[in-house]
């Protein structure tokens, strides 16, 4: 028998399949009860009310529709087994179909399934036509059919080739046996054998479906002729509601009959269940033609009493009205402070999820009796959130489901990963992202500290990207080595092995390898050789069964032999790749195709193991997840994405104009019906979110079609002014912390507020970062701290002094050679081209190894490139290097040490830049402040140091050059050391390149005054950014502020006066 149960409350239904079990009980204890549903939400909802309503539930099996299908065949014995059919093994089976072609109605294809990566279009192709024959089985089984006796269905260009591999699937061993003859085949069974009949359960509940192809009804309705089926359906209208139509449809309707069409004529149906409803009024429609039920329970709750609609929140009207298939014709108003329907805008997804946080605070806060598991949020696509969601919902219980395996499988990612790295580069930080996977470095015996000093030696060691020269081969580049990791790695392990500074053997040892190096480089080098191995071994194509075995024993390899359920899962989807085509001819496969196996496995395998847990749940929108809770969020309502337009390939047979059937899907009505369930599903409280307003110009953005509808007819028919509350770009705006009434603009974040604090505050021109002083340090001074102190004396006190280190981003080199010089690289390069020029009987094979190192260190371009440019600095950098051995200072000596005292100040350390005839300093760039101060440092200790014989100082500049001969004149070495021990216990008042562009202005000419132009230099180097520790100190301050006289006179005391005295 088949029987009906119907309800605008999925609760209602669940307590009537209980009433159902507790008074049409099972013959015995072994017999389960048995349950066809459509998603896994529904099935832990089932399972969780029916654990409420009994002592105890076991004994129970839940199927999806086609997994009840085979279940029920094989009680039948009929020996069908479509396994044959599934897009997996569909996939694969077309896949090697596609390799011959031959014909002229495979002419399409031909011209398609050649030329560059056709293996790869090949099974591209396979996999979208996997996906229609999918569909074709159970939506048009009478067209397979007519394809089998070699008729065409239709006129369409796709379809001769298609029916013609069709014929071919169908005609190899067991090919015949598809998913649609098996269920005309039980249909037709059931119909003339009754006496097999007690080889089926004694009932199906069905529910939670909401659509289902023609041909399945026809099935439950015969399977009703010797069993009990009971359809338990969630219907929004407790009238028949399978011919509401839009007004526009009843228009255009009577229009092409004819008719003269009055407004007054069109029947008035509540718009949502026109616009939202077409999946259920299709379901209705075809229950009424196709099923004998009997109606066995109708339970429709009215959201309110009629006596108290006036009073009643805008979602209960709402609902009332849908209830009753038509709008109340009373004017209706809404209710002051009536927020039960909340439409929000926002500016990005973390916006939505912050605001989504402030409501639910709201709303467990006014609202004693809501816990977390009455609330869930819903998006299209949950994964676009999930990154976000555990940060800002980390003090909240939840969980997130519908999250595909390599979202949440971190093993599947990192196998995954090592997959698509051999289709790629092998940059070096892709390859070390894969290696600092939690479940892959132990294996290698590697901790996660590791990494840092791993970092270090493959940047330094100067490896970019390539396994090695007969890699670049392989991917049809010119054959060399440099720069690659197995060039990177013989440098590490020849710095390990002989320490030397040289080349060996052609290769030039990295020396910075600390005493317990071996065992990481040990462990890294293992992993290379790993990904070594498999690039060659994955170049042969092979069959499914091989390919499953070897990646097996590579994710042995990568993963070690653990059991853990993430590891399991990876496993057992990689056996079954290699029993995708059991049982049918296959050929040998290219790796291209199993990394787009793979690529794709990931995306379209998802779980809902997240989903009602007792906790706060985030999911994905998913059809026929009808479940009910008293808040129901949906975020991402945005237009264009939501609901999702139906793209067909041009080859869907199914697809084209004028082919629709009752029981087609539809994404886009799917999701429309998706939003009417959400609807219904909130007994509470319904919150749309959606991003309208740019991030960047704050212009507004049109939600999605539904919230668009729904909006209109709530201003229209309920008289509600605008709903939605366009939300400010940041949480911390004070709009939510200036204590008004509106209950949407209410935070709970304690950071926010204070940031909003901060912001109201008037900045105080006394109020700087730093206040005070610190206790006065001895006065043993380190020559390299003294340096340090000039070079930049704020930033000095920030680090040093109060041990402060303002974190910036590294720049990490990029995953390719070097192209050209640039930057701060650029300059280093320089300096050390120059030094070595300036090496005594310099030889071509030195300045030849100056390259080569150059070039193994990534530090120059490669090649012929290389090698111009490498002349071509030579020779820019020549009239340089002249003008620096024109100052006749000797040859370079090694470094000094100092140990003396000045005045009360011990003065100690090594002291460099030192030449026979004194000290020079040399710069290949603009002249600084900073080293201005660094030559006349030099020149004080130097002379401090040599005392009985005073030596000069040349300071050589691209721009200038610069000599110190007396110590007579400027700033004393006393005064300097003074100036280093006030700074260590304040923020000095000297601003070091200030003070030269105060210098550079006093003596030059030109309207601006020198205190102007050294503030416009200080705000230049705040704009910039390069000194955050200056942003630090001068926080606060009034640009006019910026420099006082304290400044002025430090300028006037050093570098003005070292700009007078030099002799240059």
């Amino acid at each position: 028998m088949f029987y009906l149960h119907v309800s605008n409350r999925t609760e209602n239904l669940l307590h009537q399949l209980a009433e159902v079990m507790r008074v049409d009980k099972q013959p015995d204890l072994f017999s389960g009860e048995q349950f066809l549903i459509q998603s896994q939400g529904m099935e832990r909802m089932v399972v969780q009310t029916l654990a409420d309503e009994f002592s105890s539930f076991c004994n129970f099996q839940f199927y999806l529709p086609l997994e009840f299908l085979s279940s029920i065949a094989a009680r039948l014995d009929m020996g069908i087994t479509p396994d044959g059919y599934s897009r997996q093994t569909l996939t694969f089976r077309i896949e090697n179909l596609l390799t011959d072609i031959e014909g002229d109605v495979y002419q399409p294809l031909q011209y398609y399934l050649q030329g560059a990566n056709c293996n790869l279009k090949r099974y591209q192709l396979a996999h979208r036509l996997a996906n229609v024959f999918d569909q074709y089985q159970l939506m048009r089984a009478d067209m397979l059919l007519s394809w089998e006796k070699g008729v065409l269905a239709t006129t369409h260009v796709s379809e001769p080739w298609q029916m013609a591999i069709w014929r071919r699937l169908v005609a190899q061993p067991g090919g015949a046996e598809h998913r649609g003859v098996l269920l005309r085949s039980v249909i037709e069974l059931l119909a003339t054998q009754n006496e097999l009949v007690v080889n089926l359960p004694k009932r199906i509940s069905v529910i939670g479906l909401h659509t289902m192809p023609p041909l399945f009804l026809e099935y439950l309705n015969t399977l009703a002729s010797h069993m009990d089926v009971h359809f338990f359906l969630l219907s929004p209208c407790r009238h028949y509601w399978g011919d509401v139509e839009t007004k526009r449809q009843q228009y255009k309707k009577m229009m092409r009959s004819g008719v003269n069409v009055v407004t007054n004529d069109l029947f008035e149906h509540h718009p949502l269940l026109a616009s939202l409803g077409r999946q259920g009024k299709d379901l209705q429609s075809m229950m009424l033609e196709g099923a004998d039920f009997s109606l066995e329970f109708d339970s429709y709750d009215a959201p309110v009493d009629a006596d108290d609609y006036e009073q009643a929140s805008l979602l209960k009207k709402v609902q009332a009205d849908l209830l009753e298939g038509a709008l109340n014709e009373e004017a209706t108003q809404v209710l002051a402070g009536d927020s039960s329907i909340q439409v929000v805008s926002c500016h990005s997804k973390l916006r939505e999820l912050t605001v989504l946080r402030e409501h639910l605070l709201h709303q467990l806060h006014t609202n004693p009796g809501l816990e977390l598991r009455d609330i869930i949020v819903m998006a299209p696509d949950v994964q676009e959130y999930a990154p976000l969601i555990p940060a800002l919902f980390s003090e909240i219980q939840h969980s997130i489901a519908d999250r595909s395996v390599r979202r949440r499988n971190s093993v599947f990612a990192g196998f995954l990963a090592f997959v698509e790295l051999f289709s790629g580069r092998f940059g070096w930080g892709e390859v070390l992202d894969i290696l600092r996977q939690p479940a892959i470095f132990p294996q290698f015996d590697l901790g996660i500290g590791d990494f840092e000093t791993i970092e270090y030696w493959v940047t330094q060691a100067g490896i970019r990207w390539g396994l090695s020269a007969e890699q670049r081969v392989d991917a049809g580049l010119r054959s060399f080595g440099e720069n690659s990791w197995r060039a990177g790695l013989d440098r590490l392990l020849m710095g390990y092995a002989s320490g030397a500074e040289e080349f060996v053997d052609g290769v030039l040892p990295f020396t910075e390898l600390e005493g317990r190096g071996a065992a990481p480089l040990g462990g890294l080098c293992r992993f290379i050789d790993i990904i070594d191995e498999a690039r060659i071994i994955f170049r042969n194509d092979r069959s499914l069964e091989d390919w499953s075995e070897l990646l097996l024993g590579y994710i042995s390899k990568l993963f070690g032999e653990e059991s853990d359920s993430e590891l399991v899962e990876l496993r057992i989807l990689v056996a079954d790749l290699g029993r995708s085509i059991e049982g049918f001819p296959g050929s040998d496969i290219g790796f291209e195709v199993i990394r787009e196996w793979f690529s794709g496995s990931a995306q379209e395998r998802k779980t809902s193991s997240g989903f009602l847990r007792g906790q706060l749940t985030f999911c994905s929108m998913l059809p026929m997840r009808s479940i009910p809770f008293k808040v129901v969020c949906l975020l991402g309502l945005n237009d264009g994405v939501y609901p999702k337009p139906d793209i067909h390939d041009n080859f869907d047979l199914m697809g084209e104009s004028g082919t629709f059937r009752l029981g087609d899907r539809s994404a886009r009505a799917d999701d429309r019906y998706q939003f009417l369930e959400a609807i219904l599903a909130a007994r509470d409280n319904l919150y749309l979110s959606y991003i309208g307003q740019s991030p960047q110009d704050n212009t507004k953005n049109p939600p999605s079609v539904v919230i668009s509808e729904f909006l209109e007819v709530l201003d229209v028919h309920y008289a509600t002014a605008d709903l939605t509350v366009h939300h400010p770009l940041h949480s911390f705006s004070t709009k939510y912390f200036l204590g008004d009434r509106d209950d949407h603009f209410k935070s709970y974040d304690r950071n926010s507020c204070e940031v909003a604090k901060r912001l109201r505050l008037e900045k105080n021109d006394d109020k700087v970062w730093w206040q005070g002083r610190l206790e006065p340090p001895d006065k043993e001074v380190e020559l390299h701290s003294l340096f340090l102190f000039f070079n930049n004396p704020q930033k000095y006190f920030v680090r040093h002094s109060l041990g402060v280190q303002l974190a910036t981003l590294e720049e990490l080199p990029e995953d390719r050679e070097i192209f050209r010089l640039d930057g701060l690289g650029k300059y280093h390069i320089e300096q050390a081209l120059i030094q070595s020029e300036l090496i005594p009987q310099q030889t071509p094979e030195g300045q030849d190894d100056f390259l080569r190192k150059a070039q193994v260190a990534a530090s120059w371009p490669l090649g012929a490139a290389g090698e111009l440019l490498f002349t071509s600095k030579k020779n820019e950098i020549s009239r340089f290097v002249e003008t620096v051995t024109s100052q006749e200072m000797g040859d370079r000596c090694s470094a000094v040490t100092v140990d003396c005292m000045v005045g009360e100040y011990h003065l100690q350390g090594h002291l460099d830049n030192v030449y026979e005839n004194g000290m020079m300093i040399v710069r290949y760039g603009a002249l600084r402040g900073r080293d201005l101060l660094s030559a006349w440092l030099h020149h004080l200790v130097s002379n401090q140091h040599f005392a009985a014989e005073k030596k000069s100082t040349v300071l050589v500049a691209k721009d200038k050059v610069l000599t110190f001969s007396s110590v007579d004149t400027g700033p004393s070495l006393s005064f300097l050391l003074d100036l280093f021990y006030a700074g260590q216990s304040e923020p000095s008042e000297f601003y070091v390149e200030p003070a030269l562009a105060y210098a550079k202005q006093k003596g030059g000419k030109g309207r601006i005054s020198p205190i102007d132009k050294a503030t416009a230099k200080l705000r230049d180097q705040l704009a910039k950014g390069y000194e955050p520790e200056l942003q630090l100190l001068l926080q606060n301050q009034r640009e006019d502020t910026l420099l006082g006289d304290t400044f002025e006179q430090y300028a006037a005391d050093i570098m003005v006066a070292l700009l007078e005295m030099a002799d240059g």
